[in-house]
């Protein structure tokens, strides 16, 4: 938090020089896959109210079509693809905090982004046995930077969980779909 002022106050002087603009998102390979827990964190807006971070991540089957049973884990491996913004010009001779303007500018920061990971569940949706609530929609929000190599993955883990039909797995930057991928889940 004391970082804060002097922040501020080169974010003035320069504008939106490290901010990071989201093109896109790549998918680079999907499917049904295998991880370990390696901590849980509250989503409020998820159907079950967490989610996992995991680890020891393996692509089982590159395929859309998964089997709805309890414990199978589908998705997809993505790249966030973009680039920041450039610095405007400054007056040489200027300093700002100690640094003379003229020497090769050390690289920015990267910024993180926040994207919105929404999950379409087909209908009549998930009915949660402990609160009686029915989810269509799950949303949930995470900071990344652009240029980070990531996975969105869903886990069947309760039984009530497992619906039959197309579930959409979105990624979303503010208003803007970066990307939608359906997953057909049959018994």
């Amino acid at each position: 938090m004391r970082a804060i002022l002097a922040t501020g106050m080169l974010g003035l002087s320069l504008g939106a020089a490290h901010a990071q603009t989201v093109e896109r998102i790549e998918i680079t390979e999907y499917g049904i896959y295998t991880t370990d827990t390696a901590a849980t964190s509250a989503a409020p807006g998820t159907a079950t109210g967490k989610i996992d971070q995991v680890s020891n991540i393996k692509l089982v089957q590159s395929t859309t079509t998964i089997p709805a049973r309890q414990g199978v884990e589908f998705g997809f491996r993505y790249k966030i693809i973009g680039q920041g913004a450039a610095a405007p010009p400054l007056q040489s001779g200027t300093t700002i905090l100690g640094m003379q303007i003229g020497s090769p500018p050390a690289p920015p920061p990267a910024a993180a982004v926040n994207l919105k990971y929404v999950t379409h569940i087909p209908k009549p949706g998930m009915r949660n046995p402990e609160t009686g609530n029915v989810t269509l929609t799950k949303v949930f929000y995470q900071e990344h930077k652009v240029g980070e190599e990531l996975y969105r993955l869903y886990r069947l883990i309760d039984r009530w969980e497992i619906v039959s039909g197309v579930w959409t797995l979105e990624i979303w930057d503010g208003e803007r779909k970066l990307l939608s991928q359906d997953f057909l889940l049959k018994k």
